[in-house]
């Protein structure tokens, strides 16, 4: 390790990570950059547009993070758009350049993947510092393009999953959200380096509080074009105003369609806005029986809302594949359907009953707490990126310890 250590004798970490969120409960960056905060001076670089808001962030600083550099980049208004990938372009053009011109000042580099460009950047020119790659997804993999897009656009394809390849190769240390992204990204792998999976950690959400009488999902996060709102709403419309309930908290580009349709269906529901207080996110989604996890033509393993889901207590009714399709057969979390498929989902929510939804809520709470609770997670993470730096360390010593002693003979 070759950086000057700060004022306080310890390491230095930079985390460089756009949705980088100081609000949300489960967001991963924030945990790692408070994990490193445990023994390393941490700063933080992200960009000054925020992901979920949509709107432009302040020069907002949280403790235990020393400090939060908020780069300039090209706002977007759609998750599935152009803009939204040529903003993340610029972001990490600007990321590189901006710890390209520090990087001596730095002992580790955190960088969350599917930001490949940056993370490919970066690790070329980290060579002493110690490399984390953390896996959150896996871009282009796990984006819906549709299949005459990926034909047509194969080569461009090609060099984005290169980058992800490339930029695994170099950590030292590589963390993935899911076993799915996890043994994916273990091929790529290089020898020696350190690898685990976590994941996301979320606060607990569980209240005391009484159930809806009526039959309730609920919905959180983001109201956009990868969730399979049009069947959940032919689903319910078919099984007649009044026997189910929705409850929606979020923002985004599909608000609007969503609830003009639910209000033209006669569909109960209730709409929350965006809401990031654990104490008023449980006390809205302890009143739903399910949590709704329907996607549409995604290969994601594990999403953020289903860990908010579980941290209610709340089975899910799932689409997703990878971890959660198996976790919630095994350890019955909930229940899988097949997206875009009205049968499957109305199949089984008719065949629901209330002492069936009571065990496999109890189910998520002990999955919850034995897996999710982010205190847990984070007091796991620390253990493990404490171990690999001491371990590099000790690496750097004996190699500079034998270098010495060729240049004395």
């Amino acid at each position: 390790m070759n950086a000057e250590r700060s004022d306080t004798g310890r390491p230095r970490a930079i985390v460089l990570a756009p949705t980088f969120s100081t609000e949300m409960n489960a967001n991963r960056a924030m945990s790692a950059a408070c994990v490193l905060s445990r023994f390393a001076d941490v700063e933080v670089v992200t960009s000054d547009f925020d992901h979920w808001t949509k709107e432009r962030r302040q020069n907002k600083q949280v403790r235990p993070i020393g400090k939060i550099t908020y780069l300039r980049t090209l706002a977007y208004h759609s998750n599935v758009g152009v803009s939204r990938l040529l903003s993340h372009f610029l972001f990490s053009m600007s990321a590189s350049w901006y710890f390209l011109r520090r990087r001596k000042l730095f002992d580790i580099v955190y960088v969350t993947l599917p930001f490949n460009t940056l993370a490919w950047c970066v690790f070329r020119t980290a060579r002493r510092q110690l490399k984390i790659a953390d896996v959150t997804d896996i871009w282009p993999d796990v984006l819906p393009f549709r299949r005459e897009h990926k034909l047509a656009l194969w080569p461009l394809f090609a060099l984005w999953r290169r980058l992800f390849t490339g930029a695994v190769k170099r950590a030292d240390v590589m963390m993935a959200v899911s076993d799915t992204f996890y043994e994916e990204t273990l091929k790529y792998a290089r020898p020696g380096c350190r690898s685990r999976r976590f994941y996301l950690g979320e606060v607990a959400l569980l209240r005391d509080i009484p159930k809806a009488e009526t039959l309730t999902i609920a919905y959180s996060g983001n109201i956009g074009r990868l969730y399979d709102f049009e069947t959940l709403l032919e689903v319910l419309t078919d099984l007649g105003p009044g026997s189910i309930e929705l409850l929606i908290v979020g923002d985004g580009d599909r608000r609007d369609w969503l609830l003009t349709e639910l209000k033209q269906r006669s569909i109960p529901h209730q709409y929350f806005g965006s809401v990031y207080d654990p104490a008023k996110l449980g006390a809205i989604l302890c009143r739903a029986h399910l949590g709704f996890n329907g996607f549409v033509n995604t290969s994601a393993a594990f999403s953020t809302k289903a860990s908010t889901y579980f941290a209610a207590g709340l089975p899910i009714v799932n689409s997703m594949g990878g971890d959660l399709q198996w976790l919630v057969e095994k350890r019955a979390l909930g229940f899988n359907y097949e997206g875009g498929n009205s049968q499957s989902l109305r199949s089984h929510l008719s065949a629901l009953d209330m002492p069936t939804v009571r065990a496999m809520s109890e189910n998520c709470s002990r999955f919850f707490f034995a897996e999710l609770e982010r205190e847990r997670v984070r007091e796991e993470m620390l253990h493990f990126l404490r171990e690999c730096f001491e371990a590099r360390g000790e690496a750097a010593r004996v190699s500079d310890g034998r270098e010495r002693k060729l240049s004395d003979s």
